[in-house]
């Protein structure tokens, strides 16, 4: 309704993930890359090889690239690694509320702080934002509520929020509750960006929703697998690029809609809008080892 309401168009569909249950940074890594990163020692090695990524396309294409990262509390050399223009950190966000345990500020703070720091501002490049929502992590207690776009300040207003509900050590006594909250979490940034896309997101802008990774079996159960939703959001034009997608009209993927790899991601979107046939062969011809992690060299000083 909020994308409707915008007069914007919504494609969904499947992607899956290289990971489940945490290390949330290998997915992250995947999608950008085009590469699939599954462990550590992978990751470790994509950030020694400086293999090009989305962040390498943009920039090429004369775009800022700006990381919002409102989990990250301490040094992280791997973003200035990995090519970003800019890069906010909790600190650099300027939340001056309560965190809500593990979760440093709600979802609702961070996408308003890259609203009023990246998008706002008329004057400027085009931006290439890579975000990361935090307040679906464990241990999805409490859960504020979302409150008036125009009143989150310094985020202080969340404060009574924070201090809300049962605290982790009562809500992890039991696994049905556990899985309520892990719901009641995914609904809160669900609402969180359907109130940005109707306030903040703007009819020229394209946004990508993905989630990274399933829960952990605890809230799946054993059997659930590796697929997670991606919603592509923006004007219907734009969006008619991805026809032979094939994906679902709206923000909810039908079940039999089609299941990419998440490394897979990379290619299709420059493919899309390239704007040139065969875009991703100039690609790999332009960096030799593109789509492949052996490619790189063993020598490479590790990172």
């Amino acid at each position: 309704r909020a994308v409707d309401s915008t007069g914007l168009a919504a494609r969904s569909g499947w992607l899956d993930s290289p990971i489940q249950g945490g290390q949330s940074w290998l997915a992250h890594a995947t999608l950008l890359a085009g590469l699939t990163i599954d462990n550590q020692p992978r990751y470790r090695t994509l950030l020694a090889s400086r293999h090009d990524s989305l962040i390498q396309d943009f920039d090429e294409a004369g775009w800022d690239t700006v990381s919002v990262m409102p989990a990250i509390t301490m040094l992280w050399p791997e973003g200035t690694v990995l090519g970003f223009d800019r890069i906010y950190n909790a600190a650099a966000l300027g939340y001056r509320g309560l965190p809500f345990n593990w979760v440093t500020m709600p979802d609702q703070y961070t996408l308003e702080q890259l609203y009023r720091r990246e998008l706002a501002p008329a004057d400027r490049p085009p931006l290439f934002a890579k975000v990361a929502l935090i307040s679906s992590h464990a241990p999805w207690t409490p859960i504020p509520p979302l409150l008036d776009w125009e009143t989150l300040g310094d985020g202080r207003v969340f404060d009574p929020h924070a201090r809300a509900g049962d605290p982790p050590a009562v809500v992890w006594r039991d696994r049905e509750r556990v899985r309520e909250q892990f719901g009641k979490s995914i609904d809160y940034v669900l609402r969180a960006l359907a109130g940005f896309t109707g306030t903040r997101l703007g009819g020229e802008r394209l946004m990508i929703v993905v989630g990274d990774h399933q829960p952990a079996p605890l809230v799946t159960g054993p059997d659930a697998g590796l697929q997670v939703p991606v919603h592509i959001i923006g004007p219907g034009a734009v969006l008619a690029r991805l026809d032979d997608w094939h994906w679902t009209a709206g923000t909810t993927p039908a079940p039999d809609a089609p299941v990419w790899p998440m490394a897979a991601f990379r290619d299709r979107l420059l493919d899309a809008f390239a704007g040139v046939e065969g875009a991703t062969v100039a690609m790999r011809r332009r960096h030799p080892g593109f789509g492949s992690v052996s490619a790189i060299p063993p020598h490479a000083k590790m990172y």
